[in-house]
């Protein structure tokens, strides 16, 4: 019923969008003039800016082939995978009201293995009016390092970092309060905000909140070429709540699977920090992030539960032709300056590695039968990623990224349903992304 409601309310937009260039009469206003934009969506402003809106969303029809460590909960563990899936189906409205205030809501699609569903993951207000900080309270998703602030539809590969996943300062904030001050090279920004499946709440009635700092400067911007550099902070005031760490390795599926490295049940600490560096001149592009998250707690038995996570990511890239925008006042990423068949090529290496007490690590990672070699050593998690880009137009693009990644002390004596546990694997994803 959901995804009839998202697709009828898709639909309906669509229509209004097109019915909007090809039936246009006569438009009058009851104060300034209307300019209306089609390109790149629906978008409606006044001349003096003081009232605008745009409708827009985006469709990414992604297509995978894995094999090894993370196939390991499909009907033939560790052999070759096929899924098809919708990865993300977004639309939504964003506005400017009296000049200082903004606004914007979304609704967003999720085809996962836990039940495909429609939400609404973005409802917020912010005001502009303030020359310290623009304040904006409710639901929205924050800027968290570097390839996490980049909107979904220009991230270099087809999935961030895996390194994310081992992250809780980058998820979308349930309701929160962010402020904001920025300038044309640098940014300085503070949230509190509450989180989706975050807190155990054994005590009391009130949500428990945390808090996420970011700075970034650039030292050096001329045009779209940039050097970058930034430092974020997340803390999840845990209070006797479950903290896990847990990846994807960068790859997702239908059954969703994800390797669960350190389980701390009761954690009372649970903060993290990223830094990142960036530069791009002409096609080039280089960055970096590194990453720290430390957790602290018990278990169940109240054994100690301790689990410290770090890793980092490298990648390059070169874009022919045209070179990634910057937004000096974000730190971000943004789109390429030029989308008419321009390519762009890529490679990443990212590497975590998980130290977690023995009463951290669960008797399966995840699925039963796969299991760690030793509990008392560490995880070391790894991963190569190349791939390339292909933006056909503005609205839409093609992406082929090839991985190659490795967990080790994995018990690779373990069998599932008769199989031997492989502690590495490959896999083939493709997208098709249209943006509008």
């Amino acid at each position: 019923m959901l995804r009839k409601h998202f697709a009828g309310f898709a639909t309906s937009a669509l229509a209004l969008a097109v019915s909007a260039q090809a039936f246009a009469g006569t438009v009058t206003t009851d104060g300034a003039d209307l300019v209306i934009k089609t390109k790149g969506g629906l978008e409606v402003a006044t001349t003096d800016k003081a009232f605008a809106f745009k409708l827009g969303g985006k469709l990414q029809w992604d297509a995978t082939n894995f094999d090894g460590l993370m196939a390991g909960a499909e009907n033939k563990p560790f052999d070759d995978t096929f899924n098809t899936f919708i990865r993300r189906g977004e639309i939504g409205m964003e506005g400017v009201a009296y000049t200082d205030w903004d606004w914007g809501i979304r609704l967003s699609y999720d085809d996962s293995a836990d039940g495909s569903e429609t939400t609404v993951d973005r409802a917020f207000i912010a005001y502009n009016g303030f020359d310290f900080a623009a304040i904006t309270v409710g639901r929205f998703g924050v800027d968290y390092g570097l390839e996490n602030a980049t909107s979904s539809s220009w991230i270099t590969a087809i999935e961030r970092p895996f390194m994310y996943d081992f992250l809780n300062g980058d998820e979308d904030t349930k309701f929160g309060v962010n402020a904001k001050h920025s300038g044309d090279n640098y940014g300085l920004m503070a949230q509190v905000a509450s989180y989706d499946d975050r807190h155990r709440e054994t005590e009391g009635n009130d949500e428990r909140f945390g808090y996420t700092l970011r700075a970034h400067w650039a030292p050096y911007l001329q045009g779209n070429d940039v050097v970058h550099l930034a430092a974020n902070y997340h803390n999840s005031e845990a209070d006797d709540d479950r903290s896990r760490v847990r990846t994807r390795m960068g790859i997702r599926s239908d059954e969703d699977f994800r390797l669960t490295l350190g389980d701390v049940t009761v954690a009372d600490k649970d903060n993290e920090w990223v830094l990142e560096a960036g530069a791009q001149f002409g096609s080039f592009r280089a960055q970096t992030e590194y990453f720290q998250r430390n957790i602290s707690g018990e278990n169940n038995a109240g054994a100690k539960a301790d689990s410290d996570v770090s890793g980092y990511n490298l990648q390059v890239s070169y874009m022919f032709g045209a070179q990634r925008g910057y937004k000096g006042s974000d730190g971000k990423w943004d789109k390429p300056t030029d989308m008419k068949g321009t390519w762009e090529v890529f490679a990443r290496y990212e590497q975590a590695t998980v130290d977690s007490d023995a009463a951290a690590v669960p008797g399966n990672l995840g699925l039963a039968g796969i299991v760690a070699e030793d509990v008392n050593d560490e995880f070391k998690a790894s991963a190569f990623v190349v791939g390339a880009n292909y933006f056909i137009n503005p609205a839409v693009r093609a992406s082929l990224n090839y991985i190659d990644y490795e967990v080790d002390n994995i018990n690779t004596n373990s069998t599932v349903d008769g199989k031997r546990v492989q502690d590495d694997g490959k896999a083939i994803v493709g997208r098709l992304q249209y943006v509008f």
